[in-house]
């Protein structure tokens, strides 16, 4: 027979939570209204927008994952790029074509001498040319030709012209002043009516020389005076010139002749890209985009940053991504104006990514998330835990790495990301510094939310000896945590305040529930509750003699256990009423979290939300989209809370449960049994509660006199009561010396359920003043 074993109705109340299970109707869920939402403000970085080229469209590239689409300049329609197959991974593009089957960028391949495709990206058409046997792909083409080589049996390089569609020059062979081989030759640019190519002469040496489509001739173009490598030498091909850019200096040749020459000195400026345009030079240099009069002149600022390349477009214009920062950024299109200065115009407005987040820390409505844009820190949110659901828009605090790289750098890092106490904390694991030993001590960062709250390490115990494993259970002033020590790794509980390492041994599947450890008992199938205060077992549930619990969690009025290291058997708890809620699903123990009267569980692509509040588990929400882990980018407040999680777009979800949470509860307490004034300011008391609390009250009752006094009261509480009572009165006189009793009564903020109270004893002795107690009525 399964049943609950409890030691003491006060210590299950406190420990745990006393309340009935509350119906659920099958078909319910929660309101619109229970999905708040926290968007990303914009990345401060500008997203990212390559664009390969320019036409009655623009060809350019979505995110980081490498996808591209063609989208046109007339009316904004969107076409996807389908890839170049799979044995034909090279890809050249101009203007609105793409070209499939070329080789790579120097070098005649095996792999391009099959077919070559040319689609048009703003049509849908395509063409497939197949060269003659011997014959490779190069990197450029034309409205009519298409660029191929071959390679004699002495390993000399002919360059051929092959013909498309109605060209009447199916193929027709290149003639060059000079011979050269296939080592080191690339196609640096091109249009339609030509391409500028370098490659290695016969006769030593480095060589640039320009192919013009229409004559099928090779030209040698001069490099700079003094120049004999373009290994690093920066290329533009205009209509009127061609640019040659080493360390600054930029050397410009006629296209039409070769002769005439121009020279363009960018003083200190290094260029990452250059380009004629009509009789003024286009150079990337210094973040910007400058353009400089070919005949002589002042240089004129275009763009104040810009990203990637420049990109010449059919038209002959030319494409940069750029603007002022992240919300005023786009692509130009810059072309010559009146009197031949280049013009600037936006074309595409791009919108920037929002900024990155990953890890979530939830609890008694505070959220803290980490946050990339571009530096990083922890964030802080709050939820309303009473009236209609809210939940701020802006950071109530922040942890900046830049401030506090050691407590706050660790939100990203997969295993030691900030974790929730559920009293307005957030910890972490880390070594920390130690004089001027770095990593010398094992330590807990922790963040404290509140209002003037620090952020601090707190050095462990022993710390020394130990090196940081996993978080796997907090609550309140407690840390379960694995670490490796003297070549053997095991669990430690340990207290965040004074570092102090317990002198208990959890398992790996124990739960830390305010001031209670549960962890299996035996192999019988009991799971024990141990007050870390006292190290005595307050509590005992059976969950049947043939259950081995191999995760167990606690949440509430709740436990949850699995009872194999598959998943077998898993099920809810419903400790005060004894009722086993079976789950429909076996799982691993990394992809469920409970809830106070829910579980989430993380399947295939998405979330599945288990309403457990009926007495039956009911699938209340299903979230399609992918999840990487727990508290990377999903996380649940368990202290009678919602589940949160962030979208692909980045947006933070806070997703309600329908029915009631359990009856508030005090789950930890910290109270000073004496309260000596005339050596203190003030009476030590804490007591951590399950839930948010809307209205507490202290009252100490004289048990001589039997009068009671109201010496403090409070309104919103997440998780923690710490009043700071000085022995005085409402009216600012101390109480006289004596035995008192306090009691503290607290009122839920979600209004289910009765208020809660907990009573004790102080000996209380005030400063000498005179005058005698009063006498008990």
């Amino acid at each position: 027979m399964r049943r609950s074993r409890v030691l003491g109705a006060a210590a299950l109340a406190l420990a745990i939570g006393l309340g009935g299970l509350t119906a659920v109707p099958a078909a319910a869920g929660p309101t619109a209204a229970d999905d708040l939402t926290i968007p990303s403000p914009p990345h401060q970085d500008p997203a990212p927008k390559p664009v390969h080229a320019a036409g009655a469209g623009l060809t350019m590239g979505r995110g980081w994952n490498g996808e591209r689409y063609w989208q046109s300049l007339q009316d904004g329609r969107e076409a996807t790029v389908v890839p170049c197959p799979s044995h034909s991974d090279e890809v050249v593009f101009h203007g609105d074509s793409m070209a499939c089957g070329v080789g790579p960028e120097s070098a005649v391949s095996p792999d391009n001498t099959g077919p070559l495709t040319i689609r048009d990206l703003g049509s849908g058409t395509s063409e497939t040319l197949t060269a003659p046997p011997g014959r490779a792909w190069m990197r450029a083409f034309s409205p009519t030709q298409a660029l191929a080589a071959e390679v004699d049996q002495v390993g000399w390089l002919t360059l051929h012209l092959i013909g498309r569609g109605d060209e009447p020059r199916k193929d027709m062979v290149v003639t060059s002043p000079e011979r050269f081989g296939t080592y080191a030759f690339r196609v640096r640019a091109f249009d339609r009516n030509g391409a500028l190519v370098t490659y290695l002469k016969g006769s030593g040496g480095d060589s640039v020389a320009l192919l013009d489509f229409a004559t099928a001739t090779l030209r040698p173009v001069p490099m700079a005076d003094g120049v004999t490598s373009t290994d690093h030498t920066k290329f533009g091909l205009g209509s009127q010139w061609i640019a040659m850019e080493n360390s600054g200096k930029v050397t410009l040749r006629s296209r039409s002749d070769g002769k005439e020459t121009r020279t363009v000195d960018l003083a200190d400026w290094s260029a990452k890209a250059v380009q004629p345009l009509g009789d003024w030079l286009l150079a990337q240099t210094g973040g910007g985009l400058s353009a400089v009069p070919v005949t002589g002149g002042a240089a004129r600022k275009l763009l104040h940053w810009t990203a990637e390349k420049i990109t010449v477009g059919a038209d002959g214009a030319a494409y940069v991504v750029g603007g002022t920062d992240s919300t005023h950024w786009g692509v130009h299109r810059i072309a010559p104006g009146p009197g031949s200065a280049p013009v600037v115009e936006k074309v595409v407005d791009v919108p920037p990514n929002p900024a990155k987040r990953e890890g979530l820390a939830f609890a008694q409505g505070q959220l803290a998330v980490g946050q990339s844009d571009p530096a990083w820190s922890v964030q802080g949110y709050t939820a309303s835990v009473s009236g209609p659901p809210t939940v701020s828009q802006t950071p109530a605090w922040k942890c900046d790495l830049s401030v506090n790289a050691k407590v706050c750098g660790v939100q990203d890092a997969a295993g030691h990301r900030s974790v929730a106490t559920g009293d307005g904390r957030f910890v972490s694991l880390l070594r920390a510094d130690v004089g001027d030993c770095f990593g010398c001590h094992l330590a807990v960062n922790v963040i404290d939310a509140a209002a003037g709250g620090t952020v601090r390490q707190v050095l462990l115990e022993g710390g020394r000896e130990m090196w940081p494993g996993v978080i796997q259970s907090v609550s309140g002033r407690y840390i379960m945590f694995t670490a490796a020590a003297k070549s053997t790794s095991r669990s430690y509980v340990a207290d965040i305040e004074t570092g102090k390492v317990l002198d208990v041994v959890p398992d790996w599947s124990s739960e830390l529930w305010g001031s209670t450890l549960w962890q299996a008992e035996g192999s019988k199938g009991v799971v024990a509750g141990t007050d870390l205060r006292t190290g005595r077992i307050t509590q005992r549930v059976d969950l049947g003699s043939g259950c081995r619990p191999h995760r167990i969690m606690a949440a509430g009025s709740w436990l949850y256990a699995a009872c194999s290291s598959t998943g077998d058997g898993a099920a809810a708890f419903h400790v005060p009423s004894e009722k086993r809620v079976p789950l429909p699903f076996r799982t691993g123990q990394d992809y469920v979290r409970l809830g106070d009267g829910y579980l989430v569980r993380q399947e295939g692509v998405g979330l599945e939300v288990y309403n457990l509040r009926s007495g039956t588990a009911v699938r209340e929400r299903e979230i399609s989209q992918w999840f990487r882990f727990y508290g990377v980018d999903w996380g649940i407040d368990r202290f009678g809370g919602r589940l949160a999680y962030t979208d692909a777009g980045q947006t933070v979800h806070l997703v309600g449960v329908t029915g009631n949470a359990s009856p508030l509860a005090v789950i930890d307490q910290d109270v000073a049994a004496t309260a000596d004034f005339r050596q203190v300011k003030t009476w030590q008391a804490r007591w951590w509660l399950s839930k948010p609390v809307s209205s507490w009250k202290l009252t100490v009752r004289n048990t001589s006199s039997g009068i009671t006094t109201v010496v403090r009261t409070g309104t919103d509480a997440r998780g923690l009561i710490a009043p700071a009572w000085d022995g005085k009165s409402p009216t600012g006189t101390y109480l006289f010396s004596g035995e008192y009793e306090w009691t503290l009564t607290a009122r839920p903020a979600d209004g289910r359920g009765a208020e809660v109270s907990t009573s004790g004893t102080v000996s209380m002795t005030r400063p000498p003043t005179g005058g005698r107690p009063p006498a008990r009525p």
